[in-house]
């Protein structure tokens, strides 16, 4: 006989295993020592204002969640519509931490599809397979089953946000905010109170056949358009409207819900969190009569630029500084929707989105007088802040690439007459019962053409992006934060077109203007698969995304849970 030694494999699998029964009976006590977010009213615009006795501390802890994905009909803006919650949320619930801090996030799948959740902006390092791209980084977790991410988020702080990233559930409701404190940031004495605000354009019918239209003949390429837009998930609409909208509705209509409204006491100073957490739509952000003073850009602490109008399109996030010195009064908040940058319009839509900002000691009101910035100042193209607006608080010089990499996007109907999504001449297709991450730590070396694999085996990446598209993308990295070099419409000529890179902007989201270019560096130190992709998220259904495969031998020393990979097989 010979002895049976178990493989490092078999260690990790009974290792994690008692690891996930201890967090699980954590989880299950988790409400009763409070913990985690429990049950609230659907929209609950408290939840958006971050404590003041969250202690901001250096030493990290363990934060524990359970959700629980459904589906119910609520109605937003007053129009009743099926939607996809986290306990019985919309939005989903806020995890707050610091940084250093371990996020446990026990995910119950009662819906009828299989969802992934993605931690937007949050590096992975080290936990690629807990980036939650579904097809890349796991697979679905099925119906009636559970999965639990467990995370560390190390050496960031900023804004952040969480959404299902399987087919276009965020669309319909899956997706919250995610923020990072840390006593390190360079801002973090100069407010009093901290808010969220997410921006969101809103269909009035679920995703999937907005999907399937988009992915049809039918369509003739031009994207879905929303019918209205959301703020903390609250609005009003026009219910005499619905029957205009591009795709019309019966639904049970009320006119006159209340907008979001935030408290304001005259002398204090907030920070504004901004999330775009839509679809399609980028937003012009103003409030009233206030100036806002740009301090933070997804994640990364920015020199202070004042702005009476700010642009922010899908997915990406800013922080903002706004005295409250005005007379003591309601202002409007308003998220405009940039109509310029759509194929068509939709008669249902009220593009001027609306919130309340209301001071301490003024009469509660929804409707009032209250000026708007100039006209003047609202950007006719869908373009990001200028580079030359946007200076990162801690100066890092761009550092010297070792490589290059030409990628070209752009969007073109299929032989059949079915638009879709191109880089580099092949359009993505997710995998339903695999995922590029598993395959690469197998010793995969050669990929299916359809999953757009590009090696990364270099200290330093460039990557020049070349955007054929009559219309701007905005594109997020997982796993890394860019130095955005440049940006600009026409051809980008290498050593001759002008790229900053003294202090250049860092991020994870960039617009690439219509017929233009934009040219991003980073520091290849993160081994795993990492997807870039549009975040409008009809152009990423078509297959608007590329993955990075970044230090394949590293890849294949990595550890993945056996629980996770075992997903592929349910």
């Amino acid at each position: 006989m010979f002895s049976e030694k178990p493989t490092r494999r078999e260690k990790s699998s009974k290792r994690n295993i008692v690891i996930a029964g201890v967090i699980l009976v954590v989880l299950a006590l988790a409400p009763s020592l409070g913990l985690g977010q429990g049950s609230q009213p659907w929209n609950d615009a408290s939840r958006f204002l971050l404590s003041k006795t969250f202690p901001i501390i250096e030493t990290p802890t363990t934060r524990y969640y359970n959700w629980e994905l459904s589906q119910s009909t609520i109605s937003p803006d007053g129009l009743a519509r099926p939607m996809l919650l986290v306990n019985g949320m919309f939005p989903g619930p806020l995890i707050e931490a610091n940084t250093g801090d371990r996020i446990v996030v026990n995910v119950t799948n009662n819906m009828d599809s299989g969802t992934a959740i993605h931690w937007h902006g949050i590096h992975q390092k080290g936990t690629p397979w807990m980036d939650g791209t579904m097809g890349v980084t796991q697979c679905a977790i099925p119906p009636g089953q559970s999965m639990i991410y467990n995370y560390t988020i190390t050496n960031q702080w900023g804004t952040y946000w969480w959404h299902a990233h399987a087919a276009s559930q965020y669309v319909d409701g899956i997706f919250g905010p995610l923020i990072v404190h840390s006593p390190d940031e360079p801002h973090l004495k100069k407010y009093d109170e901290d808010i969220i605000m997410m921006l969101q354009d809103y269909y009035h019918t679920p995703s999937d056949p907005l999907v399937n239209w988009y992915h049809s003949p039918k369509s003739g390429g031009s994207d879905p358009l929303p019918d209205n837009g959301l703020i903390n998930g609250r609005n009003s609409f026009n219910c005499s409207k619905a029957a205009q909208a591009q795709f019309p509705t019966n639904t049970k209509c009320t006119d006159g819900e209340p907008l979001a409204t935030f408290n304001f006491k005259a002398g204090s100073t907030y920070r504004i969190r901004l999330i775009n957490t839509g679809a399609f739509a980028d937003f012009q952000f103003s409030i009233d009569g206030h100036t806002l003073t740009v301090i933070e850009a997804d994640g990364v602490d920015m020199q202070p630029v004042p702005v009476q109008r700010l642009p922010i399109h899908v997915a990406q996030r800013y922080s903002v500084l706004v005295h409250a010195n005005e007379t003591v009064g309601n202002y409007y908040v308003r998220a405009t929707i940039n109509t310029n940058c759509f194929f068509g319009s939709n008669r249902a839509l009220d593009p001027f989105v609306k919130a309340v900002i209301h001071y301490e000691n003024a009469p509660v009101a929804q409707s009032f007088d209250s000026t708007d910035w100039t006209a003047a100042s609202m950007a006719p193209s869908c373009v990001d802040l200028a580079l030359d607006m946007l200076h990162p608080y801690n100066v890092q010089p761009a550092p010297t690439a070792d490589v290059s990499h030409l990628i070209k996007f752009t969007m073109k109907p299929s032989s059949d007459g079915i638009l879709l999504g191109y880089a580099n001449d092949r359009s993505w297709s997710p995998l339903m019962t695999n995922a590029t991450l598993f395959q690469s730590q197998m010793g995969l070396t050669s990929f299916d053409a359809t999953q757009q694999v590009v090696v990364l085996d270099k200290n330093v990446i460039e990557l020049v992006l070349i955007n054929d598209d009559i219309g701007p993308h905005p594109f997020h990295f997982h796993g890394y934060t860019f130095s955005v070099l440049g940006w600009g419409n026409g051809t980008y000529v290498p050593g001759q077109t002008p790229l900053e890179v003294r202090n250049p902007l860092r991020r994870d989201t960039i617009t690439i203007p219509q017929r233009g270019w934009t040219v991003v560096r980073f520091v290849n130190d993160n081994p795993g698969l990492w997807t870039l992709h549009c975040h409008m998220d009809w152009h990423m259904e078509v297959g608007l995304l590329i993955q990075f495969e970044s230090w394949p031998d590293r890849i294949r020393g990595l550890e993945i849970p056996s629980e996770i990979t075992a997903m592929c097989g349910a």
